[in-house]
C-alpha cells in the first residue's frame, strides 16, 4: 500500500514537471518568434503596476493586440528612469510582409500619430488593480517621442488618476494653508470690534423698533376712535331713515312733539 502511495506521488510529480517545462517553452518560444520588426513601443510617464507582460492593448473596445515585454531603463548620471513597453499587434507579422509593405505599415502608423494617435493606461479589473492599454484619438495632446527609433513608437498621454494627481501636486497647498491661517488670524484679531459693532447697531435697533412701537400704538388708538365716531354716525343715520320710512309726512309737518 505504502508503494503504491510512493507511486502515485512521483508519477504527480513527474507531471507537474512536464507541465512546469511546457509552459517555459511556450513563453520562450513566444518571446522568440515576436521579433523587433514585430514590436511597437510605448514610454510611459507613470506607475504601471498592474500591468504585465499578456496585457490587452484595445482601440474602441476591441483588443487589437497584446504586450510582450516591459523594461526599465536607468540612467544612473542624471538618476532618471525610462519603462518602455512592447506590445505586438494581432495578425500582423513582419516577416509576413515585404519591406515595402513594412515601410508602409510604418508611414500609416506615423500619419495615424499626426492625427492623435496616443496610448494610456486604463483599468482592465477594479477588484484586482490590473490595467491594460487604450490607444485613442487625443490630437490636443502633444505627440512626445522618447525612442531611438529602433522601434515602431506610439506616443503616451497620462492616465485619468495620473492627470488628476499631477493637478493635485501642482496645487499649492502650503501656500493655501497659509493664507487661510493668516485670514483667521485677522479675523480673530478683529473679532472684538467686530462684536463691538453689532452689539451697537442691535441697540439702536432696539430703541428705533421700540419708537416706531410708541407711534404705532399711538396710530391705532387714533385710528379707533375714528372709527368709533363714524359707527355713531352710521348708526344715527339708520334711525334717522328708520323713522322717515315709518313717518314719511314728517317731511312736510316736522316730528311731532
Amino acid at each position: 500500500m505504502q508503494k503504491k502511495t510512493y507511486k502515485m506521488v512521483g508519477l504527480f510529480v513527474v507531471l507537474g514537471l512536464f507541465s512546469l517545462g511546457g509552459i517555459i517553452l511556450k513563453y520562450a518560444g513566444e518571446q522568440f518568434s515576436t521579433q523587433k520588426n514585430d514590436m511597437i513601443v510605448m514610454y510611459f510617464e507613470e506607475s504601471i503596476r498592474g500591468l504585465s507582460v499578456g496585457s490587452s492593448v484595445v482601440f474602441k473596445g476591441v483588443e487589437v493586440g497584446k504586450v510582450v515585454k516591459i523594461r526599465l531603463i536607468t540612467n544612473l548620471e542624471k538618476g532618471t528612469f525610462k519603462t518602455p513597453v512592447y506590445m505586438v499587434l494581432k495578425d500582423y507579422r513582419a516577416d509576413d510582409y515585404s519591406k515595402e509593405e513594412q515601410e508602409q505599415a510604418r508611414e500609416t502608423l506615423n500619419g495615424l500619430i499626426k492625427k492623435g494617435l496616443r496610448a494610456k493606461l486604463i483599468s482592465a479589473n477594479f477588484l484586482t488593480g490590473q490595467l491594460m492599454i487604450e490607444l485613442t484619438m487625443d490630437p490636443s495632446q502633444p505627440a512626445v517621442m522618447r525612442g531611438t527609433g529602433k522601434y515602431m513608437e506610439i506616443p503616451t498621454e497620462l492616465s485619468s488618476f495620473a492627470a488628476l494627481s499631477n493637478d493635485l501636486q501642482e496645487v499649492p497647498l502650503r501656500e493655501t494653508l497659509s493664507r487661510l491661517g493668516n485670514i483667521i488670524e485677522d479675523f480673530e484679531g478683529n473679532l472684538p470690534a467686530i462684536l463691538e459693532n453689532v452689539t451697537q447697531i442691535t441697540q439702536k435697533l432696539d430703541k428705533m423698533l421700540d419708537k416706531k412701537s410708541g407711534e404705532a400704538s399711538k396710530s391705532m388708538s387714533s385710528f379707533n376712535s375714528t372709527m368709533e365716531e363714524i359707527s355713531k354716525t352710521s348708526r344715527s343715520i339708520k334711525n334717522l331713515m328708520d323713522y322717515l320710512e315709518r313717518h314719511p309726512e314728517a317731511l312736510i309737518h316736522g316730528k311731532e312733539k
